[in-house]
Formats: C-alpha cells, sequence, structure tokens
C-alpha cells in the first residue's frame, strides 16, 4: 500500500492482554526500578515497530495508554500518579528505539506523540493544566537526553486549551515538533482551511510545526456522534470507497496538511473500513483497500499532475515520476454508471503501455474511454512502450 506514516495508538493487534505499545504494557509494574532493563518488556512492540519500519514508512509513536472506550479491554484514562517517573520510563523506551538501549535500534523515523486528546476525559480523567504540567516535565527531561528526538503534545480539541497549550510551551521554552489533529466527518472538503487555521493559531505563539492529521476517519451521513452504528455498516460499502477517494483528493489539495493518518486499520475493528471478517473468520479486503493501495501509488511516483476539465461528480489524482510512468485514480461519486474520456496534454496515449485494475486498455488517438460503475474508484497505469 506504500504508507507513508503508520501511527501506534488503540492497538489490539497482539495487545488483548496488552502487550504492546502502553506504557503499561511496557512497563507492568510501576513500582519497579525504571533504570533496570529487566524491568521492561519490549517484545509485542519490537514486533510492531520492525513491520512498520520495513514499509519504509515513519511512525508516530503514542506514549501513553489505549482511550478508556466502551468494550475497551485496555484502555486507560488515568494520569500517571508520579510525572517524572513516567518521563523516566518514557525516555528509557526513547533510547530502546533510538540509541540501541537493552538490546533496541537506532530507529531514525519516530515521531513521539505525548498521550492522546489530553482533554476528552476517556483519554485523560484530569485537568488541562495538569497535562500542559506533565507536557513540561515528559519533554523537558526526553529532551535532555535525546536533544534530536521529534516529541510533540496530542491534539487537544478545545481552541481555548490549544492556546494555553501553545502559551505554556513558549512561556516555558518547550518545543512543538508536528501539530498533531483529529477530525471524524462527513466531508473534508473544508481541510485546507482548517490546516491553515490551525498553523496561525500556532504563529501567535511564535511557533512553527507542521500540521498531521494522525485520526481521520468517515463519521455518519449528519456528521454527527448519535449514529455510529451508520458509521460501521456505511464504511464497508463501494459507496464508502468513492467517499474515502474524495476525501484524499481534499486532503491532497490542503496546502498547509503535511500529512493524513487513517484510524484505524486494526484488524478487525470497529473504525476499519479496509478488511472485515467473514462468516468463516477469515478476513477479506473491502472496497476501500483499493482506494488506500491506488493512493500510494500516486505517492510513490511523487510528482502531482494537476487535472482539468473535470466533468460533475467526478474526481480524479493524478501523479508521475516525471520520466517514463503515471497514474490516475479517477473517482465516480456518483449513483449512476458514466462514460469518461482521459487525455495527456500534447501526448498520444496510443503509444503508451496502458492497464486498468491489471488488464490493458488501448488508446484511440490521444484519449482513453473509462466506462465507470456507480461509486466506481479506477485507476489508470501509463507506462512508455
Amino acid at each position: 500500500m506504500d504508507i507513508p506514516i503508520i501511527r501506534y495508538h488503540d492497538v489490539e493487534y497482539l495487545n488483548q492482554q496488552n502487550q504492546a505499545v502502553n506504557i503499561s504494557a511496557i512497563f507492568p509494574n510501576l513500582d519497579v526500578d525504571e533504570s533496570k532493563s529487566s524491568s521492561y518488556n519490549f517484545s509485542a512492540t519490537d514486533q510492531l515497530m520492525k513491520a512498520a519500519t520495513e514499509t519504509g514508512a515513519r511512525i508516530i509513536f503514542r506514549l501513553g495508554e489505549n482511550i478508556q472506550n466502551i468494550g475497551s479491554a485496555t484502555g486507560n484514562n488515568n494520569p500517571p500518579k508520579d510525572f517524572a517517573k513516567w518521563a523516566r520510563i518514557a525516555e528509557r523506551i526513547v533510547a530502546h528505539y533510538e540509541s540501541g538501549w537493552n538490546n533496541g535500534f537506532h530507529y531514525t523515523n519516530i515521531m513521539w506523540e505525548v498521550w492522546n486528546e489530553p482533554d476528552n476525559h476517556q483519554c485523560w480523567n484530569s485537568s488541562f493544566d495538569a497535562y500542559c504540567e506533565f507536557y513540561k516535565i515528559v519533554w523537558r527531561y526526553i529532551h535532555a537526553k535525546h536533544p534530536d528526538a521529534d516529541i510533540s503534545p496530542s491534539y487537544a480539541y478545545s481552541a481555548e486549551n490549544r492556546a494555553k497549550l501553545y502559551r505554556y510551551i513558549r512561556d516555558n521554552g518547550l518545543g512543538i515538533g508536528h501539530c498533531f489533529v483529529h477530525h471524524y466527518w462527513n466531508d473534508f472538503a473544508g481541510i485546507g482551511e482548517d490546516a491553515k487555521k490551525l498553523k496561525n493559531e500556532l504563529k501567535q505563539y511564535g511557533l512553527g510545526a507542521d500540521i498531521i492529521m494522525n485520526e481521520w476517519n468517515y463519521l455518519s451521513p449528519d456528521g454527527k456522534w448519535n449514529n455510529l452504528a451508520a458509521t460501521f455498516y456505511a464504511i464497508q460499502t463501494q459507496q464508502a470507497a468513492a467517499w474515502y477517494a474524495k476525501q484524499l483528493i481534499h486532503m491532497q489539495a490542503a496546502e498547509d496538511l503535511a500529512g493524513a493518518v487513517y484510524y484505524v486499520s486494526d484488524m478487525p475493528g470497529f473504525w476499519t473500513g479496509l478488511y472485515k471478517r467473514n462468516s468463516k473468520g477469515e478476513f477479506v479486503v473491502l472496497p476501500a483497500y483499493d482506494t488506500f493501495r491506488y493512493f500510494g501509488k500516486l505517492y510513490k511516483l511523487g510528482y502531482e499532475v494537476k487535472p482539468d476539465k473535470v466533468p460533475e461528480d467526478t474526481y480524479v489524482l493524478a501523479a508521475t515520476d516525471g520520466k517514463k510512468e503515471m497514474g490516475i485514480m479517477v473517482v465516480n461519486d456518483s449513483d449512476k454508471s458514466k462514460e469518461v474520456d482521459v487525455r495527456i496534454k500534447n501526448v498520444r496515449l496510443d503509444e503508451y503501455k496502458i492497464q486498468m485494475k491489471g488488464k490493458k486498455v488501448h488508446a484511440t488517438g490521444e484519449k482513453i474511454r473509462l466506462r465507470l460503475l456507480p461509486y466506481e474508484v479506477s485507476f489508470v497505469n501509463i507506462l512508455t512502450q
């Protein structure tokens, strides 16, 4: 899928007994000496980190605990009792993955996120002022030991709390590498403006950080939290595949958005629109899987190509490697079949090797005619002969 960023939070794989990623999984007994290697259990988390690193992706590692949610066997919204000791534990985790401590690694691809949603009581059951103090203690301790570590706070939903946090970071000489943001919406068409507003919020306090939406997904037809059942079934459909493609195109157009991380891809999970378990207990891919795979192909090519004269209810994203290959994702965002002609300026497409969904396509002179089913997401691959 050529995924550029992987975030570890609310991890369930290997984690039904809380084995991975959470501080309480890696350091299960808070009463023992945090300086001793024997106090830590890295084995399950190491498997996940190796798997992610082998994909070439950057990693957002949430230092904290899973959300305390309905049905969660591994969630914990209680802040640490001893902020200083917790900071020392977190620093040893950074040392394991960046400095090789405790038979560890020398990864250079990790963004460290301190906790999750500190103004959501399901994640942080205390005041936001307490979180600001917590971030200061954790940031200072890790930064003192690992000056190059990429450390950031988690997303605060409230603009008032974000202002409080940014003021606190500025006044205490702390750092922020990334502004993480979470959005569950029914339409991301305005994400560009939202990212720009977040940039301006940071600038007001003399801070600079890129904007990464490290949680996003569909949220019911009316964009509200009152109908999660509708969300669960909707994201498994072909219409969802087209919806996801459209939103990825909106995100790609947002100049101030540096990245977006789909929530979530655990197997299986409530929010997962990529695959599910069938009646035989087997994992099967859902229609949206191809949407993300196509986006990965475009991302890997590297250079976006601007579309023009796009028909109504059709969305297009295209990219090239600048040498011999081009990819085009075409989305029919309607409940009717349609035909669409694809042309590339000053290019005779009949002189190129063209495939669509793994099958050869023959161009007529300068154009390819695509026949798209309702809500179909199609991908055209064009190669020099």
